[in-house]
């Protein structure tokens, strides 16, 4: 075997009712909670309600961004930054798969610096901070919830572009 090191700074939470830990784990981050979620399913697993009932037990103020697609686009994470940004978000829950987890990446990569998340994309603005993403899983495919890649694609230049950093990390 050859030599390698993994790191990987996400902390995992396992097991039965771990989201009723969500409210007092986001805290820690601060009371301003960007939502972000795709077409709905997690309004019909009863997800969301625990996600809505942790937040208000904590006191947390939310904003929700929804409807994300596959393939996750960059129109989604521009709304998504700019709402962020007016709502002075302190911490982000993507509450999904792979296309919210890496929709929220991006997201998180532009709000404190009031970036272009394509130009963050392709390399022509770099973010130096980001805000904390809160990774709540419905599904498992791309391992997105423990990982700094991000893929999304631009439908006005046909391109989809990919961007690795340490700052996207998700904490939890």
């Amino acid at each position: 075997m050859e030599n390698f090191i993994a790191y990987n700074p996400t902390k995992l939470h396992f097991g039965n009712r771990v989201l009723d830990k969500l409210g007092e784990t986001v805290s820690v981050y601060g009371k301003n909670v960007l939502l972000m979620y795709g077409k709905g399913s997690i309004k019909k697993n009863s997800v969301y309600s625990n996600i809505v009932n942790q937040l208000n037990l904590a006191g947390s103020n939310i904003s929700e961004f929804y409807g994300i697609k596959a393939n996750p686009v960059i129109d989604d994470v521009e709304k998504a930054v700019e709402l962020g940004i007016k709502n002075n978000v302190d911490v982000i829950i993507a509450a999904g798969g792979g296309s919210v987890i890496d929709s929220a990446k991006i997201t998180s990569l532009c709000i404190k610096e009031n970036l272009d998340p394509w130009s963050v994309l392709k390399s022509q603005q770099v973010a130096k901070q980001s805000i904390p993403i809160i990774v709540v899983l419905t599904i498992p495919a791309t391992g997105s919830e423990m990982n700094q890649f991000s893929v999304v694609q631009n439908h006005r230049t046909g391109e989809k572009s990919a961007l690795h950093s340490e700052l996207m990390f998700p904490v939890h």
